[in-house]
């Protein structure tokens, strides 16, 4: 069972679910599935850089060696900033309390490089969904930090309603600034003339 966001705005707590929307869920998709003469289904396979070996599905992974090529457990990797010192690792967004909800504008959510788009939804009659519909539809956006699991980096989110169903909408805040629709002019310099005159009778 999916565990619940514990959102917080002005004293009211509202515990709901996430549910990712995706192109599949929006539109379907297709599988295309490929067979041998004898109509059995084939599957991807590898073949190494020598051409020696063909490795099939679950052959091949990803793993970390150390500088004596030692094979390093993922969980004893340590992350270090720029000056070599550790970075803590973020908790889960499902693992906190209370998320605190902020006030935001439409402009910082048009400056959103999306990767995830949640609908929120609650199984429960004790959360009061409507009131925070309500308040999506007075102040428009609403935003937090999230972070699906433990890990080095959160990412942006922001809360919007639509139809009375509320999305969570996550990514990356773009630090680029709109400077406005005035037109830039630029000079461009006269080539200098050639005083020397070509001579075609040359040819």
């Amino acid at each position: 069972m999916a565990r619940d966001l514990k959102l917080s705005f002005n004293g009211i707590n509202y515990a709901l679910g996430i549910t990712k929307v995706d192109r599949k869920k929006l539109y379907g998709y297709t599988v295309v599935d490929v067979k041998d003469d004898n109509g059995s289904k084939c599957g991807l396979a590898t073949i190494t850089d020598d051409g020696k070996y063909i490795l099939s599905k679950g052959c091949v992974g990803y793993t970390t060696l150390n500088q004596k090529n030692e094979y390093v457990a993922t969980s004893s990797v340590k992350m270090l900033d720029v000056d070599g010192n550790a970075i803590e690792k973020i908790p889960s967004s499902f693992d906190a309390d209370k998320i605190e909800l902020e006030k935001a504008s439409l402009d910082d959510y048009l400056k959103l490089h999306v990767k995830s788009v949640y609908e929120l939804n609650s199984e429960t009659e004790e959360v009061d969904i409507k009131s925070l519909v309500e308040l999506l539809k007075a102040e428009k956006v609403m935003s937090f930090k999230f972070n699906y699991r433990t890990d080095y980096d959160d990412d942006d989110a922001f809360l919007l309603q639509s139809n009375d169903t509320i999305f969570m909408v996550t990514g990356t805040i773009s630090p680029f600034e709109f400077i406005g629709l005035e037109k830039v002019i630029e000079e461009v310099s006269e080539e200098e003339e050639d005083d020397d005159d070509f001579d075609f009778g040359m040819l």
